[in-house]
């Protein structure tokens, strides 16, 4: 028995128990700590809310659950671990992590593109315009964004450029002005900057290739699964398939040492979670990015019932995925759960999604600053244009508007310091429709943290880099390109 505890009246915190793998887990959702449980745990907790002491807990659970000595000894352990406090306590709240010094600017050089794919949800380059918007960026405009930039958003550390569209290579030219005027303004500042590039791959031939290799490019590389699955919707505008072109160009591109590539599949009806990862590893991507279509329902193509289902029970599945590359000093190739475990790791919580509006902003091709690339054409989202400057009271009201706490159905649910609210664009248009899936990530992100705290928590330093891992324990790293590269904000 507890005696300090004896006679003082007891509330739970704010709790998610849960069975993930055979295995109860036990989560405070403020402070971000994680115990092993089971189902007696959950009918203390349940009684607790009543604020009854220790000796009116064992009475009460007694008869329903287990012994008094079980009763009190998981009672014991409830308050040791602070998730039963004394009602005059308050719990622990973890605090927010410190803002880093790196930016990412989302740039729209093409607002056009070459493929039909039906699930773009970027309006094939369109965007939410209610007119249609301007094809591609001018040179004018290109040559002058980076210094542009660094006047609205002095202070960074390392200015990331992240060419979209659209199909961001139909204005290549509009990259190259681009990379050239952030490198000379880096040297002439003594800040860093990097690349970033989301392609269907129909357009990065050779030279583009040998471009992106000399500047140490991060490609996000669109293919869908094999060749029936992505000729399938990813089509170019005259039917013809795309997959052969993509392949072949990629194919050049996985010589290159200096290219980080991360591969991106749309899962959606046929093409299941687990089959999109495999095919990725097999296209050549260092990581990858697999999520589920976002539609709305009525679509044809959005995920529902049984095949709704079987992603998320893939996604929980990823437990087996990071414990095994982890163990064998590999980074994952699934990065969607990276930043809850080190958000466990570190216990720092979360009060917005990403950085959208705060250290990450989208570009128009014309100069208009948005929170990030997929809010572009929405005037609601619109902060101003590079020419004005930003609004701080706009910034302000964006990041409060979809912050968890300001989110009627994220105020209560028990994943908001880990998942964020949720997208703040896909939220804009879809409602929270995705919460499902939030929540079978932050599950899996726990149980993955969880089995490391008991085995080798130093082995979760190998979601930043495996090599980290090495240097902790005292061994010689000389690191493989990529294997530094960090994780995509959010």
């Amino acid at each position: 028995m507890i005696r300090h505890a004896i006679g003082i009246p007891l509330h739970p915190v704010e709790h998610h128990h849960f069975e993930i793998q055979g295995r109860w887990l036990l989560f405070d959702v403020n402070a971000l700590t994680v115990i092993d449980s089971c189902p007696l745990d959950r009918v203390i907790l349940d009684h607790a809310t009543s604020s009854l002491s220790v000796e009116e807990l064992v009475n009460v659970v007694d008869a329903e659950a287990a012994s008094a000595d079980e009763i009190a000894g998981r009672i014991t352990t409830l308050v040791e671990t602070g998730f039963l406090l004394p009602v005059d306590q308050e719990p622990v709240v973890a605090p927010l992590a410190r803002p880093t010094g790196y930016a990412t600017f989302m740039v729209n050089v093409s607002q056009r593109c070459n493929l039909t794919c039906p699930y773009c949800y970027v309006n094939k380059g369109l965007f939410d315009y209610e007119e249609k918007p301007v094809p591609r960026m001018e040179s004018a405009t290109a040559d002058g964004l980076v210094e542009e930039i660094h006047r609205v958003f002095p202070g960074f550390q390392t200015y990331g450029y992240h060419f979209y569209g659209g199909e961001p290579l139909m204005n290549f030219d509009a990259i190259r002005r681009i990379v050239d005027a952030a490198e000379a303004k880096a040297q002439a500042t003594s800040t860093s900057c990097d690349y970033h590039i989301t392609t269907n791959g129909t357009l990065l031939g050779a030279s583009i290739a040998d471009f992106m290799d000399e500047h140490r490019f991060t490609v996000y590389f669109s293919i869908d699964g094999n060749r029936e699955t992505h000729d399938e919707l990813r089509r170019f505008v005259n039917g013809r398939g795309s997959f052969e072109i993509v392949e072949r160009n990629l194919a050049y591109l996985r010589s290159k040492p200096n290219v980080h590539l991360i591969g991106s599949s749309v899962i959606r009806r046929g093409l299941p979670l687990k089959k999109a990862m495999e095919l990725l590893a097999d296209h050549g991507a260092r990581q990858c990015k697999a999520e589920r279509v976002r539609l709305h329902d009525s679509d044809e193509l959005a995920l529902l019932g049984d095949e709704h289902d079987a992603y998320l029970a893939d996604v929980k599945a990823l437990i087996d995925h990071y414990v095994e590359n982890l163990s064998n000093g590999r980074k994952p190739l699934d990065f969607r759960l990276s930043s809850k475990i080190l958000q466990l790791l570190t216990r720092t919580r979360r009060d917005f999604f990403c950085p959208a509006g705060e250290r990450m902003f989208g570009v128009s091709a014309t100069g208009e600053v948005y929170p990030c690339a997929l809010h572009v054409g929405r005037p609601q989202s619109l902060l101003a244009t590079l020419s004005e400057g930003i609004d701080p009271a706009k910034r302000q009201a964006f990041r409060k508007k979809f912050s968890p706490d300001n989110q009627g159905t994220c105020k209560t649910c028990w994943t908001r310091r880990l998942c964020g609210g949720g997208c703040s664009a896909m939220v804009d248009r879809f409602g929270h429709e995705d919460c499902d899936s939030l929540r079978a990530e932050s599950e899996a992100a726990i149980a993955i943290y969880q089995h490391f705290a008991e085995t080798d928590i130093t082995e979760l330093y190998g979601l930043v880099s495996p090599q980290i891992v090495k240097w902790i324990r005292g061994g010689p790293a000389d690191p493989e390109p990529g294997d530094a590269q960090p994780d995509p904000p959010g």
